[in-house]
């Protein structure tokens, strides 16, 4: 196969998918025939790509043809049927499996070094005496030091098969000896639990970023320390969580209803359809719940919701969830390539599809946040967006509704804050400001590492002085004369927790953005009316 050297437009690889439904009607110049007896549709394909190879113009690399082909052929289907290159397939099976192999640091690029921000606990760069702040400069006789565009290189030459090993040099603050350390890989847990902890004395927060194999016994973990501490009410955070394994989503909504409570069913395009109920006592049947969701919000986190809200289980808060109704299943391929083809609908148990449509095509259907911002709807809610006569009751009498995502209970909108304000977004929103968070928290990584976590929250603040500092670095001097109060606690909770990350990692930075956070005071108010 010919080198590449250019690659074809999306139009050419959507007349390709055409020609293999309906085949060519033009006369090719003929030439030997190379391909065995196959079936018909089959036989097509190869011989488009076949004469693209040998007879195009230009020099195509027809395997990368082929994958846009096959994307572009299933997101005509629907947006969420999609194709996994071979080269891809292991980082999206490491994400669902909630484990990969490697050495277990989370690093920062800083001013062409490489940091590290943290070490796994007991992990192997922790065995191997690796701690947060220090500089790796080579790996395996490489340096690591200067501009890098990306850092996947780097990544992939960490990771590699449990048993085998690494070597890193790395630089340690206040030393200038180069130190070595000999690292064996090992496996590394994705945790798909960011965070849990006491919101106050009786209410828990738990924050669930997807649902993979292993976030059922990460919940039960998580539900059984926060009730020795006293939680009675929960706060399930599923706010830009984007889905998973379905299974997963019904195991947790069993963690909440009782035995013989419909979760979720799905139907097939034959009609069939597959029920999921609630089996034996799950960890917090009794507890009160709220649920907090937003427009990131899709496909297992909304079954979640989709099946609490319809069970009268849980009041949901946020904003309406991005509206993901439809079931994949995993196909392998010969060349060991995925295909996440469309088998299902799912229904919430009152009988709703959440679904929104997709009849405006992938493109308009992918700019569904765009359009909300647009119209108004992430500031105040908007009923216009579901059908009347789609309409649900609740056993408790509750009115719900099909077809664009789940609506919240009570609604909170984004923070207008950041929106109406774009400066302050741009210079303590991104990159800038967190990279100066970074380099303060590891300037002062001794000190701030004797506080707890718990007592970072509560009692460590930010300075005057250490405010004018991060104004300074990150260029908003000119700024400062329109930086009222709320403006300031914006830039100082933000500070402190990013400060918080890179010591404590999630565990440093949520509880201190929650602290005020709209949704999770709007669960607590809740709670005391």
């Amino acid at each position: 196969m010919k080198a590449s050297q250019i690659y074809l437009p999306m139009a050419l690889a959507a007349a390709v998918v055409i020609g293999m439904f309906i085949g060519s009607r033009y006369d090719y110049p003929a030439r030997p025939a190379t391909m065995h007896s196959e079936e018909i549709k089959e036989q097509k394909i190869r011989q488009i790509i076949n004469y693209i190879d040998y007879d195009y113009v230009d020099d195509v690399n027809t395997d990368s043809l082929l994958d846009l082909t096959i994307r572009d052929m299933l997101r005509r289907l629907d947006p969420h049927s999609t194709y996994i290159a071979q080269q891809n397939v292991q980082a999206s099976e490491e994400s669902i499996q909630g484990h990969f192999e490697g050495v277990g640091i989370e690093f920062h690029m800083h001013k062409d070094s490489l940091n590290i921000v943290r070490v796994v606990q007991d992990g192997p760069a922790f065995k191997a005496g690796l701690r947060g702040g220090d500089r790796i400069v080579s790996i395996d006789g490489e340096s690591v030091v200067g501009d890098y565009e990306t850092t996947g290189p780097i990544i992939e030459t960490l990771r590699g098969q449990s048993g085998t090993k690494v070597n890193v040099e790395l630089a340690r603050r206040g030393s200038d000896e180069i130190r070595t350390a000999n690292i064996t890989r090992g496996p590394i847990p994705i945790r798909s639990i960011d965070v849990s902890y006491m919101v106050n004395d009786s209410v828990g927060l738990i924050k669930i970023n997807r649902f993979s194999e292993t976030t059922t016994n990460e919940f039960d973990e998580a539900v059984i320390a926060l009730k020795r501490r006293g939680m009675s009410h929960m706060i399930l955070d599923l706010r830009d969580n984007p889905g998973g394994l379905l299974r997963i989503a019904e195991e947790i909504c069993d963690e909440f209803l009782p035995k013989g409570t419909r979760i979720v069913y799905t139907q097939d395009r034959e009609g069939n359809r597959d029920e999921s109920y609630a089996t034996n006592g799950g960890s917090f049947i009794n507890g009160e719940v709220v649920v907090l969701i937003n427009e990131n919000s899709a496909s297992a986190a909304e079954i979640v919701a989709g099946a609490l809200q319809d069970n009268d289980r849980a009041t949901i808060i946020g904003r309406r969830s991005f509206g993901k109704g439809l079931v994949q299943e995993e196909m392998l391929l010969s060349d060991g390539s995925r295909m996440r083809l469309t088998t299902a609908r799912y229904y919430t148990p009152t009988g709703r599809s959440i679904q929104r449509s997709y009849e405006d095509g992938y493109e308009s259907y992918q700019r569904d946040y765009y359009k909300r911002m647009e119209s108004g709807e992430l500031f105040q809610p908007d009923s216009s967006q579901f059908d009347v006569k789609d309409r649900y009751i609740t056993p408790g009498g509750k009115v719900v509704y099909g077809g664009g995502g789940i609506m919240p209970d009570i609604f909170v909108p984004v923070d207008s804050l950041v929106y109406s304000n774009e400066w302050l977004y741009y210079h303590f929103g991104t990159q800038a400001i967190t990279g100066f968070a970074f380099e303060w928290a590891d300037r002062h990584r001794g000190e701030l590492e004797e506080y707890s976590v718990e007592e970072f929250v509560s009692n460590w603040e930010v300075s005057d002085d250490l405010y004018m500092e991060a104004v300074r670095a990150v260029g908003a001097e000119r700024y400062e004369a329109r930086i009222d109060e709320e403006m300031k606690a914006f830039i100082n909770r933000r500070l402190k927790a990013l400060i918080g990350k890179n010591i404590w990692g999630w565990d440093g930075y949520y509880p201190v953005i929650f602290e005020n956070d709209p949704s999770v005071v709007a669960a607590q108010i809740h709670w005391s009316r």
